[in-house]
């Protein structure tokens, strides 16, 4: 598994990839799940265009070091939605569905862009973000977006017990990470996504 080497240049458009990668997706996600009859992600103050709110410090370095990661997922409490299964699953799909968008306008973005500057480095690594954000939370772990999609299509009492223990689900996905697992397994996305993005932007 190859590792970004963390230069000032490398830490410093990771970071802010990451912030272009977090806040429209999760903030969109708050946004639904408070239309849908939750009060819950406006509660938690994520209801915000504030990026650092939707940061996850784990996440974001995996980002900047392995060229994937995860933002700090939306508080949803699926019992107070209006039609707690389908509207679990619109939140849930919205989240990949929001990545994948901004895959397309980062790529389209870079395009334009004078190759080699500051600007297009931003918008390529924002593109490559997004992508591999938009496939690993298809991932049925909790708490991505993968584990809410597979809860909203078990049956009630599965479904309760999934979501009983996605707490757990980042210290889950954090051992995998220390035990290079998720690395590992998302290699040969990363190196794909890469390739796939360099044509785009040429």
């Amino acid at each position: 598994m190859r590792m970004v080497v963390p230069t000032l240049s490398n830490i410093l458009t990771g970071f802010l990839a990451v912030l272009i990668v977090a806040m429209p997706r999760e903030y969109v996600k708050g946004i639904m799940a408070y239309k849908l009859g939750d009060p819950t992600p406006k509660q938690a103050g994520r209801l915000s265009l504030n990026p650092f709110v939707h940061l996850d410090p784990v996440g974001t370095i995996s980002f900047i070091l392995f060229e994937f990661g995860w933002s700090r997922p939306v508080p949803v409490r699926y019992w107070k939605l209006k039609n707690k299964k389908k509207d679990l699953l619109k939140i849930s799909i919205l989240g990949p569905l929001t990545s994948f968008l901004l895959f397309f306008l980062c790529g389209f973005t870079a395009s334009k862009l004078p190759r080699e500057s500051f600007w297009w480095f931003l918008m390529v690594k924002a593109a490559k973000y997004n992508l591999t954000y938009a496939l690993f939370s298809l991932f049925p772990i909790p708490p991505l977006d993968g584990s809410r999609i597979l809860a909203s299509l078990l049956p009630d009492r599965y479904m309760e017990w999934l979501i009983k223990y996605e707490v757990y689900g980042i210290l889950f996905m954090l051992a995998l990470l220390v035990l290079w697992i998720i690395p590992l397994v998302m290699n040969p996305f990363v190196t794909f996504i890469d390739n796939l993005v360099q044509m785009i932007v040429r």
